[in-house]
């Protein structure tokens, strides 16, 4: 039995179809994915901008900088709690970090290698309120 990956959640069989797939398509639809999820969430951290590009250009992080994207995940996440538990709820504000956390967290598994790749597809879409269409413009950029 085949492992199971988040993505799928989203839309049946989009990791069987990420892994079949070229590298290059491999790596376009992943910069693609966290740079949409970026633009969502509104991130403006010069890190991110940085960090895209090592994606674009098929590089690596090192571990200081994955480690400043986990803090970043780890500074909003807290924000996103705090925020609900004093409103007592979901409110926007609280979801603007959500989709920060999220966007920072794609980021760091975008610099991993192998399944790191569908975890940072799954935060990347987890940025939107509207996943599948997004996953529908990433297939069709995968299978172009």
């Amino acid at each position: 039995m085949r492992e199971s990956y988040r993505i799928d959640s989203v839309a049946q069989g989009f990791a069987d179809e990420f892994l079949r797939a070229s590298l290059t398509r491999q790596r376009a639809t992943l910069a693609a994915a966290c740079a949409a999820g970026l633009i969502n969430a509104g991130v403006v951290e010069p890190v991110a901008s940085k960090v895209l590009e090592l994606i674009r250009s098929g590089c690596s992080g090192t571990d200081a900088l994955r480690k400043e994207l986990d803090e970043m995940v780890a500074q909003y996440d807290e924000e996103y709690f705090s925020r609900s538990e004093d409103v007592g709820r979901v409110d926007a504000a609280a979801m603007v970090k959500f989709s920060k956390a999220r966007a920072f967290s794609a980021l760091s598994y975008a610099l991993g290698e192998g399944d790191d790749w569908l975890e940072a597809l799954y935060e990347a879409v987890s940025t939107m309120d509207e996943q599948k269409p997004m996953v529908e413009r990433l297939r069709a950029l995968l299978l172009a």
